[in-house]
């Protein structure tokens, strides 16, 4: 039987699903959006550059920066929420997202959902000498995600957000 193995797990960001296309629930219709994030991370980064965009009903939003009196002027601030089963800019739940046992499965995109699967897949996840960074998103995935007690229950839910 072949061995499942990742071995890079540990050189991935959550940032790294966040530059391309997010799936989320559009507000209007409930029915699948996509949040076009532009150019981000780019210090330079327009805020008219992030919107989101319902091929089903045409709604369609673009992300106003709001100044914070309390942040000086230099300071755009912008503020991105990270995780919760959102987008990081509009906050919309995420279209990618299932309920797992009181937890919530989610992910960005369908890269992202990749990554998930071959992850919670994997026997054996290497680190292949590399430095131990906490923030790659292989380290900071919840014990529930990895555990192998629900390994396989987790892959069908991931299938079924791969055909949704």
């Amino acid at each position: 039987m072949k061995e499942l193995r990742k071995n890079d797990s540990y050189q991935t960001f959550v940032y790294d699903f966040i530059k391309s296309d997010i799936l989320v629930v559009c507000p209007n219709c409930s029915k699948k959006a996509i949040v076009k994030p532009g150019e981000f991370p780019a210090v330079t980064i327009e805020q008219s550059d992030i919107k989101v965009i319902c091929l089903s009903c045409g709604y369609n939003k673009k992300r106003i920066e709001k100044s914070d009196s309390n942040i000086s002027s230099s300071n755009t601030g912008r503020q991105y929420v990270i995780g919760d089963g959102i987008d990081p800019f509009f906050c919309f739940p995420l279209w990618l997202r299932t309920d797992f046992e009181g937890h919530v499965l989610w992910a960005y995109n369908i890269k992202h959902l990749d990554f998930l699967r071959d992850h919670i897949e994997a026997k054996l996840r290497e680190r292949n000498g590399q430095e131990l960074f906490n923030k790659s998103l292989g380290s900071r995935l919840p014990k529930w995600m990895t555990a192998k007690k629900n390994r396989e229950i987790l892959l069908k839910k991931i299938k079924e957000l791969q055909n949704k």
